[in-house]
Order: structure tokens, then sequence, then C-alpha cells
């Protein structure tokens, strides 16, 4: 581990505690990894701490596997120095530290301060981050959003220092490892605490070869295309509905099955839910009228994962609204028509 390369990284700061991230050893990926000491003390150094040797470092741990820590009962308001270096070392010149040094909140400070934004998945490689508006119109100006990949030592980097709105997709999501984000006014001195970790959602390999028949690997949204990864990545339940406008029990059910859509849609849980039509029609004309009173996803009526899809849940009779997990593919549930429309009883079968 090189000294003053990569140095830590202050994750996170309140009134008490102290957020640190290091980059990782260069054996941490290994099958033993590797285990990290990890020390610290106040800001003040004594007179003859030139060379950062002093032994007033207290040692936090010598046994820490992950490469980021939370330092809790610290006095509010004070400056704090750490260093770090892989527990197998015994050089000094072998701990990695910070050129300033990392202070904890006082408490107006934290009670003025913005709540951590929240941020989920939302589609292949992207998610959404959402905040609260700042009180008293400090938000008039805007909001800094930055990100940091949750890989050890990874610094804070800004994505916008003047963002109007208090939502905004990010794409390109692509460290399985996460990302987090913080915010804050724009001009403010203080940024809110730091999301939890999310991972930009991806579509399994089970999914993509059920799909694999898709032109151009895109379903339909309306009259547009939408590419496959985007539509059903990160979706925990996929129902596969298949249907044609001359059933006469299809357009009983198409209706009801429309409003159960629209009523998930504006929940939470909904979020991690799609359906996707699989036409039973005679002709393109006749898809496309039924179609357009449907407010889901459809497979095109010319490809050929349209055919394929429905032998592959063995349809026999219409209409049938097969239950997928989302990211598996296996069927939780031949046939949902007729049935209580139960998302939680389905990721309850999907966990078995």
């Amino acid at each position: 581990m090189a000294t003053k390369q990569q140095p830590l990284v202050l994750v996170d700061a309140d009134a008490s505690s102290l957020t640190v991230s290091w980059p990782e050893h260069e054996k941490a990926s290994g099958d033993e990894g590797v285990a990290y000491e990890l020390q610290f003390r106040p800001a003040t150094k004594s007179d003859d701490d030139e060379n950062n040797n002093s032994t007033d470092f207290q040692t936090l741990s010598s046994t820490l596997k992950s490469s980021q820590a939370r330092k809790k009962n610290l006095e509010p308001g004070t400056s704090y120095e750490f260093r770090v270096r892989a527990a197998s070392s015994a050089s000094e010149n072998d701990f990695i530290t910070h050129d300033d040094p990392f202070t904890t909140l006082i408490s107006d400070q934290e009670a003025d301060r913005m709540a951590a934004p929240t941020a989920e998945g939302d589609g292949n490689r992207a998610a959404i981050v959402r905040w609260e508006a700042a009180k008293d119109g400090k938000g008039a100006d805007g909001y800094e959003l930055q990100m940091r990949e949750n890989v050890g030592g990874s610094p804070w980097t800004v994505l916008a220092t003047s963002f109007k709105n208090t939502e905004v997709r990010k794409k390109n999501l692509d460290n399985v490892t996460g990302y987090q984000f913080r915010v804050r006014p724009t001009g403010a001195d203080l940024f809110s605490q730091a999301s939890t970790s999310v991972i930009g959602p991806t579509l399994g390999w089970e999914m993509k070869h059920l799909f694999r028949d898709l032109d151009d690997e895109s379903l339909l949204r309306g009259t547009k295309e939408v590419k496959l990864d985007d539509a059903l990545a990160g979706k925990d339940i996929v129902l596969l509905y298949a249907s044609a406008h001359w059933c006469g029990p299809c357009r009983q059910f198409t209706p009801q099955l429309a409003n159960w859509y629209r009523s998930m849609k504006a929940k939470p849980e909904g979020k991690k839910m799609e359906v996707v039509f699989l036409s039973a029609d005679h002709d393109e004309r006749s898809f496309q009228q039924y179609y357009a009173t449907q407010p889901w996803l459809a497979v095109p009526y010319d490809a050929d994962a349209r055919e394929g899809l429905m032998a592959h849940i063995r349809v026999s009779g219409i209409p049938r609204l097969c239950v997928l997990d989302g990211r598996t593919g296996r069927i939780l549930e031949d046939n949902a028509v007729g049935k209580p429309m139960d998302i939680n009883r389905w990721k309850a079968l999907a966990r078995k």
C-alpha cells in the first residue's frame, strides 16, 4: 500500500461519527482476502510528530475485511485523523492517511442539513434519485448532486451544481458494487447524509433468453419501441398476457387488468412489476386496434418471440395471464385470470 497515493476519503459525517473509506489492497480480491488495521486520533499532533509516526494513534480494529468503516462516539465539532494499512504490514510507511482532518458536525449543523436522498433502481443500469426540498427556500437556486461508487477509496464526484428539480434519473450505473448519492442547496456548505447504496439493475440472461427472438431486442410501449433491458431490468414480477380482440372473455378481463395495472403503478411495489401483451389476434390491424386500449408493454405482432413465448407458457386458451419471476423467468403461476392479483404472494413464491 503506497503512502500518500489514493488517500482515505470521508464518506459521511454527523455530530458523533465519521465514515471513512480507503483503496482496497491489491490482494483484497484473493481467496483469503486481506485484513486492514485502522487507526485514528484527534487532529492535534505532538511536537515530535513531524513524520506522522506518533504513538498517540488508537487502533480501532486490525481485522477489518471491508474497505469502509464508521467510527462512532466522537465529539461534536471535533477534527480527527485516520490512517490504515494491511494488518499484515509491520511498517509505519505503509499507512495511508489523508491531507486535511475530518470533522464531525455540531448539533446545529446536523439539524440544518438536508435529509439523505433516496435512490432506487429504475430500468437498465439506471436509478432514480429523489430528495426532499430544502427548508426556508434554500433550494431556490437549485441543488448540487454528488455521487460515489461504493468502492474503497472512491471519491465524491459532482453530477450537477444546480438541479432545479428534486428528482433525477442517473444512467450508466455499471459498477456492480453500487453507488451512493448526496445533495445540498446550490452554494450551501453542508451536504446531506449519504444515501444507501443502489445498484443499477440489469436483466438476467434467463429473461433475455426467453425474449431472444425479439427484433432489435425491443418491445412496444404504445406506438414507441423500448429496449428489452430498459423495459424489464429490475422487475421482480413479469406477467405475460395472452389475449385477443375476437375473444369475448378477453374483452371483459382486459379492462379489469388495466385498472389493476394503473392502480399498482401508482404504488411503490408496482414499480417492480410489468405486463407484456402477447397477441393472439389473426392480423396485425386487429392487434394494433386492441393494443391501443392497453397501458402496458407488448411484443410486436410480427416478432417470432410472440409465438415462441406463447409456446413457452403453453397457451391453449385465452385469456391467459402467466406470472414469471422477473429475475429468472421461472413460471410462478400458470394463469392468474380469475385469481387474486397479489404481488406479495407472487414474490413469496419466487423466494421458494
